[in-house]
């Protein structure tokens, strides 16, 4: 009955089995069936991810250098107050004076007193971007006496420090070792008060302490909405790294057997020995090579074959330019940078310093928002409540306002670039200060620097007049 709606349903079937072919089983394509939330992937997961990304770092150069750049460009910031008087006008006097206090007592900030801010902002990122996350605790008091005329230190934990098996289901509730509130909202982090991984610790993996979500700042890689814990930024290359290193080591331990075979002697069915040259006492004969080497004691039926191992392999290094980009790609690192392989065009160079600016933005903002401000904002306070620096002048919606200066782009054609800058201040479509901070700079000691340019520059030497004398041909 009724086969021309019989045969609009088989079409619609067919269009519907091509539109959803992703969906449909395989044998050559396994389906994914996951549906379990990011908490619940990262409960599987715990420390798998952390472990890889960490034996890779002490174990794979290529690895390590891909960490290095990637803390270098998000952690090395120059802090540039920007706090604003009422009338909305810069608060000079104000801004000089705590970027003064943060270049004297930066460096004291770590409560450990082992690394001075440069290192362990750099520590600090390179842990967010290997173990997918960090934990900063403030310790921010006046009642304490610290070190220094600051009242505020810095303590950053390693994500051990917070236990992924410690879930309660409340209340509170707790998950992965962070207490919640029915939105969701960090309220407590529970820390061991040791590293797990110390042996010589007197407490026990279970003794943890209570930290309000005031005094930690939690910075971490997540791509699941409502993801307690974060992870390794590593982890969509982490197989290919680990493929590469070890393909690399199988390489270089064939190309060094490889390097000890030379040659062989072969013996065929004419074979007579006649050899006199045999040793005594082993009852071998000796035979060994030599630069232009004559082999006069081949007895008849004997061939010298030369060893070919095919080592060094002669695409390795294509296949394994082919594989680095893609893991470069995927943690989003410049590859150029991370190998240290420059070859190319000034235009294919340009373009790839373009892209990863583009990434290295996102991770730098992601840094200043997630650590660099809230230490800022705690230094601020510390300075205020200390009297260390009188902020009266400044309108405190503004007082916390600061510009992080990344460090400088790498130049390909300096005068090009150069040129390039001096159009967009001509033009106005930048700012000189601007271009300043964009390079790494500090436009006001650059402005000091040009007054004393200018101050110390010599007067010119006076210009004697000179008669020229003209000879006239024709007047003879």
């Amino acid at each position: 009955m009724a086969p021309r709606y019989a045969l609009k349903r088989e079409l619609a079937r067919v269009a519907l089995e091509r539109l959803y072919k992703a969906a449909s089983p395989s044998n050559a394509r396994q389906s994914p069936t996951d549906w379990r939330s990011g908490d619940a992937v990262m409960d599987q997961a715990r420390a798998k991810l952390r472990q890889w990304g960490r034996h890779l770092d002490e174990n794979h150069d290529l690895t390590h250098s891909i960490l290095n750049q990637l803390s270098y460009q998000a952690s090395q910031l120059e802090i540039e107050p920007r706090a604003l008087t009422r009338a909305g006008t810069p608060a000079t006097k104000v801004n000089d004076a705590l970027k003064k206090a943060w270049i004297k007592h930066r460096d004291q900030i770590d409560a450990s007193g082992a690394m001075p801010w440069c290192v362990l902002a750099a520590v600090t990122a390179r842990t967010w971007f290997r173990d997918g996350e960090v934990f900063a605790q403030h310790l921010l008091s006046t009642g304490v006496r610290y070190p220094t005329a600051l009242p505020y230190m810095l303590e950053v934990h390693e994500p051990d420090l917070v236990p992924f098996d410690l879930i309660e289901d409340g209340p509170p509730r707790v998950v992965h070792g962070i207490e919640i509130n029915s939105l969701g909202r960090p309220v407590a982090y529970h820390l061991y008060r040791t590293h797990p991984g110390d042996n010589l610790s007197a407490f026990s993996r279970t003794d943890t302490l209570r930290i309000p979500a005031e005094q930690i700042t939690h910075l971490k890689q997540t791509k699941r909405l409502g993801q307690k814990r974060g992870a390794s930024i590593l982890a969509p290359a982490v197989t290919r790294l680990s493929d590469i290193a070890d393909y690399e080591e199988s390489e270089r331990l064939a190309a060094k057997v490889a390097s000890s075979m030379c040659a062989a002697i072969t013996r065929g069915a004419d074979f007579v020995n006649t050899t006199t040259a045999v040793d005594a006492q082993s009852g071998e004969r000796p035979m060994e090579l030599q630069p232009g080497m004559i082999f006069d004691t081949l007895a008849p039926g004997e061939r010298v074959e030369v060893i070919d191992t095919n080592r060094p392999n002669t695409a390795l290094g294509d296949f394994r330019k082919a594989m680095l980009r893609a893991a470069t790609a995927g943690i989003g690192v410049s590859y150029s940078t991370a190998t240290h392989d420059y070859d190319g065009t000034y235009s294919s160079q340009r373009q790839e310093l373009v892209e990863s600016r583009l990434a290295y933005d996102a991770m730098r903002a992601h840094f200043v928002a997630g650590f660099l401000r809230p230490v800022w904002q705690r230094f601020v306070q510390a300075a205020q409540l200390s009297g260390l620096v009188s902020v009266i002048a400044a309108d405190p919606e503004t007082l916390f306002d600061f510009e992080a200066i990344a460090p400088p782009s790498p130049w390909i054609d300096p005068q090009k670039e150069a040129r390039a800058d001096e159009i967009a201040i001509n033009s106005g479509i930048e700012s000189r200060h601007g271009i300043i901070r964009r390079r790494g700079g500090d436009p006001a000691r650059v402005d000091d620097e040009r007054e004393m340019d200018k101050a110390n520059k010599p007067e010119p030497a006076p210009v004697t007049p000179t008669l020229e004398v003209v000879k006239d041909e024709k007047a003879g």
